[in-house]
């Protein structure tokens, strides 16, 4: 399955660097094997938006191809750039969240160059697992489920910056790690994933100053990042001189409790 959508290409990428892919044609199987509960790291990606009709087909086609008895979401993305959702009413009727993103592009020399208040720097391996504090204090969820996807996810992030896949940058307020970005390498472009600033210190200029630290070192070109439509992170973005190029969607049914 050829995919064209810039954002969903980059992300099957990097799922691809933890996880497995299988294409059987007309949708791909991606999965997670150490992570079950990861709903975006376990997903089916169809060449389209569902369509009225379809809905139930294509859920009875995860159950057969994710087997598996802790992942109980249903996970759906489809190539595409204008963000068709498809059968929209039968989709939330059926219980699925829909998410609509922005995906963004810039030359990485077109970032605006910004020093923040507080000193940046990549992180070791080490640092990285400290990551998962930051996501855990910033997180709406505090179960231990969550907990421990953010710890494989930290674990993951830890392998790609000891491989040179990817570098992970912090910003620190004394000894206290107060934002953080990553940036995966992906031959000509380069693609950011997680940004995140605590709570305390947000509207400090923490994440313009790491997404310009980030950009300076990147070999790529072409950086990517990918924002929720119409969020308060796309405008940053488009400050620092990121352009939307695209508009994607995705569907999820999540288990209640």
């Amino acid at each position: 399955m050829n995919v064209r959508s810039l954002g969903l290409s980059t992300d099957l990428q990097i799922l691809g660097l933890r996880g497995t892919i299988v294409d059987r044609g007309d949708y791909l199987v991606v999965r997670t094997p150490d992570d079950p509960g990861y709903y975006y790291g376990n997903l089916l990606v169809l060449r389209t938006a569902p369509q009225v009709g379809e809905v139930a087909y294509w859920t009875r086609k995860f159950g057969e191809e994710l087997k598996h008895e802790q992942l109980r979401h249903v996970t759906f993305r489809w190539d595409g750039i204008t963000g068709d959702v498809g059968a929209r009413a039968e989709l939330e009727a059926a219980g699925f969240e829909l998410e609509l993103t922005d995906v963004m592009t810039a030359p990485a020399a077109a970032i605006t160059r910004a020093l923040g208040a507080f000193p940046i720097r990549t992180l070791t391996p080490d640092e990285v697992l400290t990551t998962a504090d930051l996501s855990w204090a910033n997180g709406d969820r505090h179960d231990d489920a969550y907990r421990q996807f953010l710890d494989r996810r930290a674990l993951w992030k830890s392998e790609l910056v000891h491989t040179g896949s990817a570098r992970l940058y912090g910003a620190f307020d004394g000894d206290a790690l107060v934002g953080t970005l990553g940036l995966v390498a992906l031959g000509d472009v380069a693609r950011y994933q997680d940004v995140e600033v605590a709570a305390t210190h947000r509207k400090r200029g923490i994440a313009s100053a790491l997404l310009s630290a980030a950009a300076a070192d990147a070999a790529a070109e072409t950086l990517v990042i990918v924002a929720d439509s119409g969020g308060d992170p796309a405008r940053l973005y488009e400050r620092v001189g990121f352009r939307t190029i695209e508009h994607t969607a995705s569907a999820c049914w999540r288990p209640t409790g």
